[in-house]
């Protein structure tokens, strides 16, 4: 998979990613829970190539009393669930409990990061009850696994208005925005029982509302307060059991589970088990337990989807001990693997805390990956690396000097690219590139009387190109029609020449 490709892929894990933090916010906010991601990237969209092995769990957990979470964001709303008859591959595998909830809500991919609507929540005892109503797809290939989905009968109105009730003749009525109403009668073809999941009065959003179907709702959302016993779970013979426990314990803080989670890193055969073990205690105790991660990272003799995933691990830690060793494992001469050590880079200024000056070194590392992710990576320019990138602009070394040039300009460094101009030499010339790409209005707002007539001069083409509708949203169709101009005379050759049969050359 290539760049563009993991672009268009990003876009697609995007709604989930999405969809997955607008849930953890709700439970939050709304209901009490305290969520964190069980399912490490459930709420991250970066896509990698390495694909770690990872334990099949709930997108979210939470650490008060061990509600487990799946989220489901999809473009149409619906209770639709992905199911094969594998092992381990039914819709209700991957530790779900009967309690634990299901989450449905609509995205809307149109936009970037993508909308995302109000979620529905359902227990997995209550989706059991009303299997026997899902409609099975036909399944997919066999390459798929032969996964088929599962969608349980709903009502998602597709107008906006208000909720008015059930009529005498039970029929769902509603009341449109344009002031006319509906009866939905079609329900009634449902198997009992069937739910209503609005109050008479209650709006409906066109699109994002289920306002009917077989599966029973919840009473009551609420978390309980802190009633999980992490120790227990943590000594469970279920593998999601003690993995939940481990995330959750060092999430929380529990550092009367040291010497738990220290057995565990020491007796647990699942290399993963052991690994979330290692990252807990390294949170509880970062001195102590961080090299033992980084070491995994450094390993050769391991597999790259085990020491990758420690790099991910380390970019989780909110401490100095692992942003030093996210470095090492970055550096030109870590011996690390390019991914990895792109994985580092990504860390270092992608992960819960960055370390933005540590990512100046790669910038012109001669890895094209890990240089592209310790550009993209760099989140914020602090004053002192927009002073040593404006060092690059003047230094002579064309690589340096082009990211320099490209982070001011992305960073909207209006001020620091004017002071390039300033200095003169071949500054200057980077700096008017720099300028030329930043919306104009942006810059003559910032320059002010700094706009001298020999800069406006030198920038107004590059902003003129700006509006150039061939080289913006033309540039693909020109492409495209450019490569089609080949066409052989109908009527046969012209002359004796083999060249005669081209009518049209393509424009090259």
């Amino acid at each position: 998979m290539g760049f563009k490709e993991d672009a268009d892929f990003a876009r697609f894990v995007s709604m989930g990613a999405v969809g997955t933090a607008a849930v953890a916010d709700d439970l939050r906010e709304q209901h009490g829970h305290r969520p964190i991601e069980l399912e490490r990237y459930a709420m991250a969209n970066k896509v990698w190539q390495t694909k770690v092995k990872r334990l099949r769990l709930p997108d979210l957990v939470c650490t008060r009393c061990g509600l487990r979470v799946e989220s489901r964001a999809k473009s149409k709303l619906g209770l639709v669930l992905s199911h094969s008859d594998a092992r381990d591959r039914a819709w209700d595998d991957g530790g779900m409990r009967g309690a634990d909830l299901y989450v449905f809500l609509r995205a809307d991919l149109s936009t970037f990061p993508p909308y995302v609507g109000q979620p529905f929540y359902f227990t997995t005892a209550s989706l059991r009850e009303a299997l026997d109503q899902a409609k099975r797809s036909a399944p997919k290939a066999a390459s798929e696994g032969s996964e088929v989905t599962l969608t349980w009968p709903t009502w998602v109105p597709a107008r906006s208005g208000t909720f008015a009730g059930v009529d005498e003749a039970d029929r769902l009525v509603c009341e449109w925005e344009d002031g006319s109403g509906y009866r939905y009668w079609q329900w009634r073809n449902w198997k009992d029982p069937r739910y209503v999941y609005l109050e008479s009065g209650q709006p409906i959003l066109a699109d994002e509302t289920i306002l009917a179907g077989v599966v029973s709702p919840p009473t009551d959302l609420s978390c309980p307060g802190d009633v999980w016993d992490l120790e227990a779970s943590l000594a469970s013979t279920n593998s999601s059991d003690r993995y939940s426990a481990i995330r959750a314990a060092g999430a929380a803080d529990t550092t009367e589970l040291t010497n738990s989670l220290a057995s565990i890193v020491d007796g647990e055969d699942d290399w993963r088990i052991r690994l979330e073990a290692a990252a807990s205690l390294a949170m509880l105790d970062p001195g102590a337990w961080t090299d033992s991660i980084l070491e995994i990272a450094h390993n050769v003799e391991l597999p790259e989807d085990v020491r990758i995933e420690a790099t991910f691990v380390l970019s989780e830690l909110r401490t100095a001990e692992a942003l030093d060793g996210l470095a090492t494992v970055c550096a030109p001469d870590s011996g690390c693997p390019s991914e990895i050590r792109a994985a580092a880079a990504w860390g270092l200024g992608q992960g819960r805390i960055a370390r933005p000056e540590a990512l100046l070194p790669l910038m012109d590392d001669d890895d094209l990956v890990v240089r592209l992710h310790a550009v993209v990576a760099l989140e914020d320019l602090p004053s002192d690396v927009v002073e040593i990138l404006l060092g690059w602009l003047s230094e002579g070394k064309t690589t340096r000097a082009a990211t320099a040039t490209h982070l001011l300009q992305r960073h909207h460094e209006v001020e620091a690219l004017l002071t390039a101009y300033e200095s003169g030499g071949v500054a200057r010339l980077w700096a008017i590139r720099g300028l030329g790409a930043l919306p104009e209005a942006e810059v003559r707002e910032s320059a002010g009387t700094r706009l001298i007539g020999e800069l406006e001069v030198a920038l107004v083409p590059l902003w003129l190109g700006q509006n150039d509708w061939v080289r913006g949203e033309g540039q693909a169709g020109v492409d495209a029609l450019d490569i089609q101009k080949i066409r052989f005379d109908p009527h046969g050759p012209t002359s004796g020449n083999d060249e005669g049969h081209l009518w049209r050359p393509a424009h090259s």
